[in-house]
């Protein structure tokens, strides 16, 4: 008898295969090492908007980001997008991308590093 093998494929990977920032060989690999590979084949860096974040990259900028304009989310809250009320909302923390683009603004006078927000955002939830 033959073990069977189960691939698992990662929905966040399949998505962008099929929007063509993967190519299907990106099957298999970690989110990181996929977007990193697509980032570094395409030369982006954190200052294009067509870099790509993975989701849980994208919700450690984002919490930076707030942070940096006195908005503190709690790890254990995901940032989620609203065009409605902000803030603690069960277990997501929701805000305007708005906050999250003067954040990165404000990051930027800090730290002197230029994140496109559009790259960031691309990647958060909308509650």
């Amino acid at each position: 008898m033959s073990a069977s093998t189960i691939a698992w494929l990662d929905p966040w990977v399949e998505r962008q295969i099929s929007a063509g920032r993967l190519a299907p060989g990106a099957r298999g690999m970690s989110r990181a090492d996929a977007a990193e590979q697509y980032n570094q084949a395409n030369a982006f860096t954190p200052a294009d908007q067509a870099f790509l974040y993975t989701p849980e990259q994208a919700q450690a900028v984002a919490r930076e980001a707030l942070g940096a304009v006195g908005i503190d989310v709690d790890a254990a809250a995901t940032v989620a997008l609203t065009d409605g009320a902000t803030g603690p909302w069960s277990q997501a923390y929701r805000v305007n991308p708005g906050q999250v683009e003067t954040g990165l603004e404000q990051l930027y006078l800090i730290t002197g590093e230029h994140l496109a927000a559009e790259a960031v955002l691309s990647q958060l939830l909308w509650h």
